[in-house]
């Protein structure tokens, strides 16, 4: 009989996922540069642009990459990983650099942001948009056996 490894069971996977989500929400306020670069050996970063960018592009990619886990975790479907990358390289190259110039330009890199860019960093640095495609994609599979039924 063949040894092979099984995957971790689905709830596992969703629990790490939300739990590190989590963990990168307690953590937001956390320099995630300096702390990255003085552990690699370099000087501590002073620039206080290049620590918010570094930060709030950094929290992105990783909330995206733990929703990517959960999203293979409930569905086990690649067409809907597909999507959700989709989505991670439009908030990446095309909203994220947006809301950095808009946000940097206007209110500098404070964390107080004003009511509207309040809005689009929630939806950009927080998952909104990866959890908003889940309740899509959970509709989809719905939808699509509700008329295979009907």
């Amino acid at each position: 009989m063949e040894n092979q490894k099984q995957p971790p069971p689905k709830f596992i996977l969703i629990g790490l996922g939300l739990l590190g989500l989590v963990l990168v929400y307690l953590f937001q306020r956390m320099d995630y540069l300096n702390f990255i670069w003085v552990w690699l050996g370099g000087n501590a970063v002073t620039n206080s642009n290049a620590i918010f960018i570094f930060n709030k592009s950094f929290r992105l990619v990783v909330n995206d990459l733990l929703c990517f886990v959960i999203i293979y975790s409930l569905f086990h479907e690649k067409k809907y990983l597909r999507i959700a990358f989709l989505v991670f390289c439009l908030e990446f190259f095309f909203i994220l650099p947006v809301y950095l110039i808009v946000k940097l330009r206007v209110e500098g890199d404070s964390e107080i942001s004003s009511p509207l860019l309040s809005q689009i960093h929630r939806l950009i640095v927080n998952p909104m948009l990866m959890l908003l495609l889940m309740v899509a994609f959970y509709y989809q599979r719905f939808w699509g056996e509700e008329k295979r039924r009907g």
